[in-house]
Order: structure tokens, then sequence, then C-alpha cells
């Protein structure tokens, strides 16, 4: 009998640790004329990739980025602010507090702008939303409150120039913002002029100032994308969004050294394409890109000594125009939206190889644009 219970017990404990706690996806995307539910909640299980959709959220009109933070308390987006949809200063900046599977408004913030920013993201302490515009080219930052809410501490920087690469560099067009992981500057990614620029973080109180020695000139007409971090905090890699390429950087805490470019698409391919969105494993070996035109995200295993990507593969989709995509919780599973397919769908991930692989059916929903958990 003794033996018995213990089997039994063993049992109950290994089933316990085989079923992985569901997890929340919120989706974010662009929304039609008329439709304000901009931000979508899904339960997914990280273990089977099967997800079930809960709710739209209602005035969450052009919802087309979105941050979580650490606590998974506060969900921040980017979007049309529902008081002032068609108005001059439409664009804002939105918290919510998480509550179960549902989402409440605490806040919202105009950032002075027409158009809504593209890219938004929390600082290493929380404490600041970064965020870019496209348009007409303004960075800004976002002050919070000890809440995690908004405040009117809004401070904004307008690039201005083109590029070569006409009509798509026909001025700047401001597309990404972060802060490094050690707090020390704020990267601005700017698509329409070539440039990452980097501002003094911590003194930004006093204004964003722009340390020109320390700014990334990529070469002429790639047009600088996306930028993320490596988890050592020694590596960052930068893609381009208008010749698909990725460059590796070394990060010394006081500058950006280049070290290699690597294509995002495979050496056979001929047609046209543009790269979107660039993500890292958690234990940062392993890198992804999104290519739209080719539609395929590209994987390569990474060196954490020195930067060095090498191709694993190059991952054909079952829809178009891949603007983002993000690695559920486990990393056993990989969400790809499907922009102009109006859809998004799950496939399994082999870590080993790279490979991606379809799972279930495309869920419709429209122009889907930015994944979190």
């Amino acid at each position: 009998m003794k033996g018995l219970l213990i089997m039994v017990s063993a049992l109950c404990a290994t089933l316990a640790m085989a079923e992985r706690p569901s997890t929340l996806m919120y989706v974010g995307g662009y929304t039609k004329t008329g439709n304000t539910e901009g931000i979508h909640i899904f339960s997914v299980n990280p273990d089977t990739g099967a997800y079930r959709f809960i709710r739209a959220i209602p005035g969450t009109e052009q919802a087309t980025y979105l941050c979580l933070n650490r606590a998974k308390t506060r969900l921040y987006a980017a979007m049309r602010d529902p008081k002032n949809p068609d108005g001059r200063h439409s664009g804002a900046l939105a918290a919510f507090a998480v509550k179960g599977d549902d989402l409440e408004l605490i806040g919202i913030q105009s950032v002075g702008q027409t158009t809504v920013p593209c890219h938004l993201a929390l600082d290493p302490s929380e404490r600041t939303l970064v965020w870019a515009e496209y348009t007409d080219a303004f960075f800004g930052t976002c002050e919070l409150d000890a809440n995690g809410n908004v405040t009117d501490r809004v401070q904004r920087l307008q690039d201005t120039g083109d590029g070569p690469n006409k009509p798509r560099q026909d001025k700047a067009h401001a597309h990404w913002a972060g802060v490094t992981p050690d707090g020390k500057f704020l990267c601005l990614n700017d698509l329409g002029i070539d440039q990452v620029k980097v501002i003094d973080f911590p003194n930004r109180t006093a204004g964003l100032k722009e340390l020109p020695e320390k700014t990334i000139h990529t070469e002429p007409g790639l047009g600088p994308r996306h930028l993320v971090f490596h988890p050592n905090r020694k590596l960052a890699f930068l893609i381009y969004e208008l010749k698909n390429k990725i460059t590796a950087f070394r990060y010394t805490g006081d500058r950006f050294i280049p070290l290699d470019t690597y294509s995002t698409l495979p050496a056979d391919f001929t047609g046209e394409s543009k790269s979107a969105a660039i993500k890292l494993s958690a234990d940062g070996t392993r890198l992804f890109a999104s290519n739209r035109g080719h539609n395929s995200i590209a994987v390569y295993a990474v060196n954490p000594e020195t930067g060095t990507l090498t191709p694993l593969a190059f991952n054909r989709l079952e829809g178009a125009f891949p603007r983002d995509f993000q690695l559920l919780p486990g990393e056993k599973f990989m969400v790809v939206g499907h922009k102009t397919s109006d859809n998004f769908m799950m496939y399994a991930y082999d870590a080993k190889t790279g490979k991606l692989a379809p799972v279930g059916n495309p869920f419709p929903i429209y122009h889907p644009t930015c994944f979190v958990f």
C-alpha cells in the first residue's frame, strides 16, 4: 500500500510539473473605420500552442504597439485618444490596469501628434515610457507616476532630413525608441535619415539632449528600424528595413562598435522584401527577424562572445507581411502576425534547427501589429 501511495504521489507531481499554467496574450493592431477595438486578449497554452479568444477592448482604436511591466500589472499602448479621435492631437499613450483576463483604462496622455506612435517601450526602471512617431519624426518620453500611470510630463524631439532610398526616405521617419539596459542612453532609430541617435537618459528632465558623438550613422539607404539588446548587455543587433540586413554591435557602456552585417534573406532570393521585427530568445542563443515580401522568419544562432550570427533557417510563412512575432513563454511556439493577410498563426519552434511549423488554423484579426504575453 505504501508503495502504491508513493507511485501515485510521484505521478501527481509529474503531471503538475508538466502542466504549465495558461498565459494571457495581448494582440495590438490597426482598426477599421468605425471599429475602436484595437486590443484583443487571448488565453494561450504555452505547451501546446492552443489558444482561446477572451475579449476585445473597446476604446482602443489604432493600438499599434503594446508593452507590459515586469509584474504584469500594467499594459501600455500607443493608440488614438478616444476623446479626440480625429483632432489635432489624437496620438496618445494609454495605461491599463490588468484585472484578471480584462483591462481597465487608468490613464491616457496625448503626445501632441496627429498620428499614433508606432513604437513604445518602458525604461529599465519602469518609471518612463519612451516612444517614436513615424509620420512627423517625433521621439519622446512620458514619465509615469508611482502607480504606473501616465502623466503630462511629456517631452518631444523632432528629426529632420531625408535619405537616398526614395520614396521611403522622403523625410525623417522615427521608428523605434528604447533605453540601454544600463539606463544610460535613450536610443532613437530614424529610418528616414539612416541614423540611430543617442540621448542622455538620466538627465532627460532637463531636456532631451542629443549626444552627436555617439550617433550611429548607418550605410545610406538601409533604413534602421528596430534595435534589440542581448541578455549579456554587451551586444546589440540593429535591423534595417530597406535592404533586409542586420548589424551586430558591441555595446561598451559608452558607445556602439559595429562588428558585422548579415542578410535576413536567403542568397537565392531576388524579389522585393522589407524587414520588420527583430527578437532574441531568452537565453540569447537565437536571433529572429521577420521579412515582409519574402514572408518569412529568419533564425540565427548567436555567439554571445563575438556577436557572430550563423543562419539556421529561413522559414516561409502561411500568411503575408509578418510585421511582428513573439515566442510564447517556454519558447516551444511562436505567434506571427500576418498583417496584410489579416490574421495571426501559431508555429511550433525547434530551437536546435530554427525550424517553424504551422499549427492549426490562422485566427482572423485585422492588421495585427504587436504581441505581448
